[in-house]
């Protein structure tokens, strides 16, 4: 009883903090928005085939930093640093749809727009050509038939959300709705077997976003991962990636907002050790 008052405190609190800053709010993040550089995605192939041994499909979905941002190429970025250290056991067969400014809504309608289709998986630009021109020979990344769903089996999915959503006006409740949308199509879509949400990342370090917005937006996430954990726990399939790490400017991109590489050097490597585990206990 005194954790649920605890809780509810800490929401009513939140949200008298949110009306009485709201306006000052709005301002910084216009301003934000306005001067924040955009940074390209990270070039190079979005999907492949690395190591020998047991095979295992992952595949990596989410938003600008599953993309990329912040390194140049995808060998540095969140898909190779994961997949480079699986394939030291596994031989890894990996697909990467991600795109800048994809909230939790945009990543399900792309994944359940358009069957599944892995002979374009090659492409550099974004998710789309991941789904056009399917036909019902096509193969999946195992060269195993498609499955009733239209898609792959996939044995682990890393996923990374949140930000992007986090900065919109959606409530927690809504999102965290929207996360069990999520894992439910990657279930039954793709038959995956591990799914590994990563922790929506510490806000109130970034040092793009100034005061007090980013002291806002750091306990806004921090709500927004409390609930997520929540989530989890039910889910038996699913584990949350926190990556073990209090960003300091010198650790993102050059814009401030964005992983830079021994960010993702350190999220890929937390989230290999994690997959390891799972697949070891299976």
């Amino acid at each position: 009883m005194h954790v649920i008052r605890a809780r509810q405190g800490e929401a009513m609190f939140y949200y008298f903090v949110f009306l009485i800053l709201a306006p000052l709010l709005l301002i910084q993040g216009r301003l934000v928005r306005k001067n924040i550089p955009i940074l390209a995605e990270a070039t190079g192939g979005r999907s492949g085939r690395l190591g020998e041994g047991r095979p295992l499909s992952v595949l990596v979905v989410g938003d600008s930093a599953a993309a990329g941002v912040g390194v140049e190429t995808q060998e540095d970025a969140l898909s190779g640093c994961l997949t480079r250290i699986l394939a030291q056991k596994y031989c890894v067969d990996w697909s990467l749809v991600a795109k800048s400014g994809n909230t939790t809504e945009d990543l399900i309608e792309t994944l359940q727009g358009r069957p599944f289709q892995a002979d374009s998986l090659s492409v550099d630009s974004s998710e789309a050509s991941f789904l056009d021109d399917y036909s019902p020979q096509d193969k999946n990344i195992d060269g195993n038939s498609l499955n009733d769903n239209g898609g792959p089996d996939i044995d682990v999915v890393l996923v990374s959300l949140g930000v992007n959503d986090l900065l919109s006006p959606i409530r927690e409740s809504h999102w965290i709705a929207q996360q069990v949308r999520l894992i439910t199509l990657l279930k039954s879509k793709f038959a995956a077997k591990h799914i590994l949400m990563t922790a929506v990342p510490p806000m109130h370090c970034f040092p793009a976003l100034p005061q007090p917005l980013r002291w806002f937006l750091g306990l806004r996430a921090s709500e927004f991962n409390r609930k997520l954990v929540s989530l989890i726990e039910l889910e038996s399939e699913c584990e949350l990636v926190i990556i073990p790490l209090m960003p300091i400017a010198s650790d993102m991109a050059s814009d401030g907002f964005h992983p830079g590489a021994d960010v993702y050097r350190l999220w890929g490597g937390t989230a290999a050790k994690a997959i390891e585990k799972r697949i070891e206990l299976q």
